[in-house]
């Protein structure tokens, strides 16, 4: 699992894993989005391990939830969201060699 913060944006303390939500949608909930986790899980691992992973790394960086921006392991949605201009790069389109998720972390105001 990687962390990059945003430039410039604030750290937070750590949430517990067990309150971070999993999110395939921008909340409706005012927030700010303050680093993206990039996991690239075993294919051994199964969905509830990926899930837990990705909640124990947001919690660790303060995140309330983290919204999936881009899912080529379950392949349910691949959602380019608002975050991709603040970010400054493009995001990567599914390619069948591709074993990644990336989720956005978000603090709730």
């Amino acid at each position: 699992l990687r962390v990059n913060h945003f430039s410039g944006a604030r750290h937070y303390p750590p949430t517990p894993a067990r309150s971070v939500d999993l999110l395939r949608h921008e909340p409706n909930r005012p927030h700010d989005a303050f680093a993206v986790i990039r996991y690239e899980p075993p294919r051994s691992m199964s969905r509830a391990e990926v899930d837990w992973r990705l909640k124990e790394k947001g919690g660790d960086i303060g995140a309330d939830a983290l919204v999936i921006e881009v899912d080529t392991v379950y392949r349910e949605h691949t959602w380019v969201g608002p975050y991709r201009p603040y970010r400054g790069r493009s995001v990567r389109r599914v390619v069948t060699r591709d074993h990644i998720i990336e989720a956005v972390a978000i603090r709730y105001r």
